[in-house]
C-alpha cells in the first residue's frame, strides 16, 4: 500500500485505476485456480493442511517443486530487503540526527523486532500481530481523511499516460497476494466449494476498496503541473507521500506513523514464514535454533545496507520474479494438469471433514472445475504473467547494457 501512490503516479489516476480493478480480477482469477487445485490436493492426501508445494509436487512434480520452493524464497527475500531498507529511510525522516544513521537504523530494527520473534512464544507474537494490525488500522483513516481532504478532483481527471500502465502491475499484484492462505480457509470451511469462493472474492474486495480510495487521496492532492513538469524535465515526479507528509506536522506524525506499522506488520509475517520454510528444509525442529534466523534476516539486511534506495526496485522485483511466477504462471499451469488427471481418473468427489481427515465420497461436482472457460481462459491467465516477466527481464536487460555502452 504504501508504494502504490509512487508507482502509479506517472500513469495517473484513472489508468492506475483500472490497472488495479483488471489487476484484481485477475488475482482472484489464480487464486480460484488454487483452490481447484486445492481441493483435489485435499480429497487426494484425506486431510487439510495442503501448500503450495505440495499442490505443485501432485500436479507439476519435482520440477514444479523446486520452482515454487525457488520463487517463495525470491519473495520473502526481496520483501524483506525492501522492509529493512525503508525502515531506516523512515527513521532518518523521522529524526534527522539519528545516530548511525539509515543504517544503524535498519539494524537496530531487524535485531530488535527478530530478537523479539526469536524469542517469544507464538501467543505473544499473535498478540503482538494483532496490536499492529489495530494501530495500522487506526491510523490509515485518519490518515485518508487529512489526504482527501486536500485532494482536488482535478488532480485525478486532468492527466494519463496509458503506457506507464504496463509499470505498475507488478507492484499492484504483489498487492493482492492472498494465495497462500488459501489452504488454511478451505480447512477452515471445510471444503466448502461455495463458501470458499465467497470468502476469496468478498475478502480481496476489501483490500482493493481500500487500495482505491488510498490511491485517489494521495494522488490527488498532488498537482497535475508538480507531475507533468517533472516529467518533462526527465527526472523523477514528487513522491505523493512526501508531498503529503510535508503538508501539516499532523500529516507528518500520521504518515510516519502508519509507514512504520504498515512496515512492521508486513515484516513480522515475512520473517516468520521464511523462518518457518528454511527450519523446515534444515530439518531443524527447535524453536531455539539460530541458524533459520540468521539465513532468513542477515542475507536481507546487508543488501538493503548497501542499497538503501532499493525499496521501490524490491517490490517491483518481488513482484515481477516472484508474485507473477508463483502465483501468476503456476496457478492455471497446475489447474490445466489437475483437470488432465482427473478426467483420466474416477468421477468428481465430494470432501467432506469427518473428524481430522478429508474423506471423499462420489456424487458431486466439488471437484469441478472452478474458473470457467476451459484450457483458453488458463492459458490466457498464464500467458499475461508470463508476458510481463518477459517485459520486465527486456527492460532490465536493456537498462543494464545501456548502462555499461553495449
Amino acid at each position: 500500500m504504501l508504494a502504490l501512490p509512487a508507482v502509479c503516479e506517472t500513469a495517473g489516476f484513472v489508468p492506475s485505476t483500472t490497472a488495479l480493478i483488471l489487476c484484481w480480477i485477475y488475482m482472484v482469477a489464480t487464486g480460484l485456480c488454487v483452490l481447484e487445485v486445492n481441493l483435489a490436493t485435499m480429497c487426494e492426501l484425506g486431510g487439510g493442511g495442503v501448500s503450495i508445494v505440495s499442490m505443485a509436487d501432485r500436479t507439476l512434480g519435482v520440477g514444479g517443486v523446486r520452482f515454487a520452493w525457488a520463487s517463495y524464497v525470491f519473495i520473502h527475500y526481496a520483501l524483506l530487503v525492501a522492509y529493512v531498507a525503508k525502515v531506516g529511510e523512515l527513521a532518518v525522516d523521522l529524526i534527522p540526527a539519528f545516530p548511525g544513521g539509515a543504517p544503524a537504523a535498519s539494524i537496530e530494527y531487524v535485531a530488535a523486532l527478530g530478537g523479539f520473534l526469536f524469542l517469544a512464544e507464538s501467543d505473544a507474537i499473535e498478540r503482538f500481530n494483532n496490536a499492529l494490525v489495530v494501530i495500522v488500522l487506526a491510523l490509515f483513516f485518519p490518515l485518508l481523511a487529512l489526504a482527501g481532504s486536500a485532494a482536488d478532483p482535478r488532480n485525478l481527471i486532468d492527466r494519463g499516460d496509458w503506457t506507464a500502465v504496463p509499470d505498475t502491475i507488478p507492484v499492484i499484484a504483489l498487492a493482492f497476494v492472498f494465495h497462500n492462505v488459501i489452504p488454511v480457509v478451505s480447512s477452515s470451511l471445510e471444503g466448502d466449494k461455495s463458501k470458499i469462493r465467497v470468502a476469496i472474492i468478498a475478502g480481496t474486495f476489501i483490500p482493493f476498496a481500500m487500495f482505491a480510495l488510498w490511491d485517489a487521496a494521495v494522488l490527488g492532492s498532488v498537482g497535475v503541473d508538480d507531475v507533468e513538469a517533472a516529467l518533462r524535465q526527465g527526472v523523477k515526479a514528487p513522491d505523493p507521500l512526501a508531498t503529503l507528509q510535508a503538508s501539516s506536522d499532523a500529516a507528518k506524525a500520521l504518515v510516519s506513523g502508519f509507514s512504520f506499522f504498515a512496515v512492521s506488520t508486513s515484516f513480522l509475517g515475512f520473517v516468520l514464514g521464511l523462518t518457518d520454510f528454511l527450519a523446515d528444509g534444515m530439518k531443524t525442529t527447535s524453536k531455539g535454533d539460530a541458524k533459520p534466523w540468521a539465513v532468513a534476516l542477515l542475507p536481507p539486511t546487508a543488501f538493503a545496507l548497501a542499497y538503501p534506495d532499493i525499496f521501490l526496485s524490491a517490490l517491483d522485483k518481488a513482484g515481477t520474479f516472484g508474485v507473477l511466477t508463483l502465483f501468476g504462471c503456476m496457478p492455471p499451469l497446475m489447474a490445466w494438469r489437475n483437470r488432465e488427471m482427473q478426467r483420466r481418473e474416477s468421477p468428481p468427489e465430494e470432501c467432506e471433514l469427518r473428524g481430522d481427515a478429508f474423506a471423499c465420497v462420489v456424487t458431486s461436482d466439488v471437484l469441478d472445475p472452478i474458473v470457467p472457460g476451459g484450457i483458453v481462459a488458463l492459458g490466457a491467465l498464464g500467458t499475461l504473467a508470463l508476458a510481463v516477466v518477459v517485459n520486465e527481464t527486456v527492460g532490465d536487460a536493456t537498462g543494464y547494457l545501456a548502462a555499461r555502452d553495449f
